[in-house]
């Protein structure tokens, strides 16, 4: 097991613990208390280390109501020291449960963080790992994953990939391609009834394409010999997936591996990731019949982005980085501009450099918090300066220093956005 294998894990029982943090049972049957090596009332001693961990966290009074730092706090404090469920935080935020979703892995990591620093945890907790998933030290687990180290995966894989627009027909052409070996194996029929113009969705284009290969290898377990079908349509505003499976007559033995437990294990993963996706997969019961499933994605609404960079290099690098996202960039150099195409564009997220001609940017930052078209519109400050707590302290959402990724850009806009 790798050093990012270690903490995935780390970071998945540590939210076990939060979510059952006045559970004495619960928090005595954690690994953790073997990680933090604690005697006596385990229970008490590692309720007491998330507590003081958590203190941390609270940001100090010269720190703006709206900066990251209280909210990662407030998630912390709402969620799992009082225990309130999602649907009453997301309310309490002003966030949708999907946003609260993501920033509960933010908040859950700069927690593991605080721990794994302050207690020096890495070499005890690879050792306990191992334990845990019955495996040497720092070698990889073989056979079936246990439940945890799935969940940590998973964890994994949700915050490491940003949300992007997805071209269905795309997709599926590539999983059509992918699965014919396995098709032939079981003597099945794969035929897709699919537009080649879908409108494209939201999503995390590589979970869904393994989600829908798991889906398509469950149907050939379901359809030996028979026929697996592939439709597609916008029902209820969203885009329906439908895969049908149906085997032929029952003649004899079916190929090796063919078991209800195999569809099911596909099923249940495939789910797994198209949530984790940001869509659902709606199941019929596996049987003798076949099987019937339909995945559900939401379309792709491209939010406007405003960007305010006087470095026209800069503008292009931000539309290819938002090219095939959610998010379209209309870009100025001129900060005079920034007012009267907020007006007209009504942005999801403003960009900001702060050196521009004319106008300090620090300058223009107050009246964007100012103008009650802007005051809530998320601006986020991209600049070489190293002034991140200047930027917060006058109102910006977030700071990202130049040069900027897209991995970065994305990151943000998916966390100070609204659902597209």
């Amino acid at each position: 097991m790798d050093g990012e294998a270690v903490q995935a894990w780390f970071i998945a029982a540590l939210r076990k613990v939060l979510q059952n943090l006045y559970d004495p049972h619960e928090l005595r049957a954690s690994p953790l208390v073997q990680v933090f090596d604690l005697q006596g009332d385990a229970a008490a001693g590692l309720r007491r280390l998330i507590f003081d961990a958590i203190q941390t966290l609270q940001p100090g009074g010269d720190v703006p109501p709206h900066a990251q730092a209280w909210r990662i706090y407030q998630i912390v404090t709402y969620r799992y020291l009082e225990q309130s469920s999602q649907a009453v935080v997301a309310s309490n935020l002003g966030l949708s449960i999907r946003q609260l979703r993501r920033q509960e892995r933010v908040a859950e990591s700069v927690l593991a963080d605080i721990l794994w620093n302050t207690h020096d945890l890495a070499a005890r907790t690879a050792q306990v790992a191992a334990d845990t998933l019955g495996a040497e030290p720092l070698v990889a687990a073989t056979g079936d994953e246990p439940a945890q180290a799935r969940e940590s995966e998973l964890a994994w894989l949700q915050r490491s990939l940003p949300s992007e627009t997805v071209h269905p027909r795309a997709v599926i052409d590539q999983a059509l391609r992918t699965i014919t070996p396995l098709a032939r194996q079981f003597n099945v029929d794969i035929s897709a009834d699919v537009a080649a113009d879908l409108p494209p969705v939201v999503g995390q284009e590589s979970l869904l394409r393994q989600a829908l290969l798991g889906l398509l290898t469950a149907a050939a377990h379901a359809a030996v010999g028979g026929q697996v079908q592939i439709a597609a349509a916008y029902l209820d505003d969203a885009l329906c997936l439908e895969v049908c499976a149906r085997p032929a007559a029952v003649t004899g033995e079916t190929p090796a591996g063919e078991t209800t437990t195999g569809v099911a294990e596909n099923l249940s993963m495939a789910q797994e990731l198209v949530e984790l996706a940001g869509g659902r997969l709606t199941l019929g019961e596996p049987s003798a019949s076949g099987l019937l499933a339909r995945l559900w994605l939401p379309p792709a609404e491209q939010m406007p982005v405003l960007a305010i960079d006087d470095n026209a290099d800069t503008l292009k690098l931000y539309e290819r980085y938002l090219s095939g996202s959610q998010y379209r960039l209309i870009g100025t150099p001129d900060p005079r501009q920034a007012l009267p195409l907020a007006e007209q564009l009504d942005p999801a997220a403003i960009l900001l450099d702060v050196m521009l001609p004319g106008m300090d940017g620090w300058e223009l930052l107050g009246r964007l918090r100012e103008h009650p078209l802007t005051a809530g519109v998320p601006v986020i400050v991209c600049t070489i300066l190293p002034q991140e707590q200047l930027a917060l302290a006058l109102g910006a959402a977030a700071f990202i220093r130049k040069p900027v990724t897209r991995e970065a850009l994305l990151a943000v806009l998916d966390q100070w956005t609204p659902e597209a």
